[in-house]
Formats: structure tokens, C-alpha cells, sequence
């Protein structure tokens, strides 16, 4: 028995170690996965508009939560909103600055910079810098979805208004 105990020992020892490091290279992994996530994110945001991009990349029970405003609940209630507000006249981009998973590789946040920049109408280049988080929750196809985004106004942009 003493003979099974002392083979025993070891192997557990290595399993553990083994599962742990594959652990930390799955978070690792996520991580930057979440990181691609927010820059597609952004990049979509781009090309289709602020609007389509942030439906395209919500999750079915998604919180949006914005300045002077009650939470905005669910992917319905954001496809509803996106209808009654145009998002033609100004780009909105972001660059995430960190990211972090769970252990369990399936929830993670990250938060960046912003900039959204008047592209149309009265106050055309004008922009505005300000900060974001994003939570993010991996989907059954394996895809990052955002459950909740936020951001604030008031950083000083780079670029000043003519």
C-alpha cells in the first residue's frame, strides 16, 4: 500500500502542476482573446457604425449603462434605443489598456481610452476622450460577448478642435 501511496503521490503532484500551468496558458490565452474581442469591437464600430457594431457584439442579456440614463437592459431594449438616435454624425473608437479573465476562462473585463470624434454637422472636429469597461462573457460558439459596458466623458483629447 505504502508502495501505491509513494507512486501515487508524485503523479497527483504532476497532474496538478500540469493542470495548473494549462490553466494559466488558457487564461492567457483568453485574455488576449478578450483583447482582440474589444479591438474588432472597435474596428467594426468603424466600418458599420457605433450602433450595429455594439448589437453585433452584445450578448443576449447585455447592460448598457450611460450617462443620465436608467440602465439599458437586454439586446432588445439596445436595438430599440439605436433606432431612435442617429450615429451618423461622429466615429466612436476605443483601444482597450488591460484585460483580465477569470479562472474559469469564460467571464473577463477589460477598460481602455475612447475617442469620439464629430465627423458631420456644426461641431465637425470636435472629439472627445474619455474612459470604458467592458465585461465580457464567452458565448456556446466560444465567442467574447460584452454583458456590460460603461463610460466616462472627460479626458483631455490629444487632438484639439479648430
Amino acid at each position: 500500500m505504502k508502495t501505491i501511496v509513494k507512486f501515487s503521490l508524485p503523479i497527483f503532484l504532476v497532474i496538478i502542476l500540469f493542470t495548473k500551468c494549462n490553466m494559466n496558458t488558457n487564461m492567457d490565452q483568453e485574455r488576449e482573446n478578450i483583447l482582440k474581442a474589444d479591438i474588432d469591437f472597435s474596428n467594426r464600430s468603424v466600418e458599420v457604425g457605433n450602433h450595429q457594431a455594439f448589437i453585433e457584439f452584445a450578448s443576449q442579456d447585455v447592460v448598457l449603462l450611460k450617462p443620465n440614463s436608467y440602465p439599458i437592459v437586454g439586446k432588445e431594449a439596445l436595438k430599440q434605443l439605436y433606432t431612435e438616435i442617429s450615429d451618423t454624425n461622429y466615429r466612436l473608437t476605443w483601444k482597450p489598456s488591460f484585460a483580465r479573465v477569470a479562472k474559469s476562462c469564460d467571464l473577463g473585463y477589460s477598460f481602455g481610452i475612447y475617442l469620439l470624434e464629430i465627423t458631420k454637422g456644426e461641431n465637425i472636429g470636435q472629439s472627445f476622450q474619455g474612459t470604458y469597461a467592458t465585461v465580457w462573457e464567452k458565448n456556446a460558439k466560444g465567442e467574447w460577448r460584452f454583458v456590460l459596458d460603461t463610460g466616462n466623458p472627460g479626458l483631455t483629447s490629444d487632438k484639439k478642435s479648430e
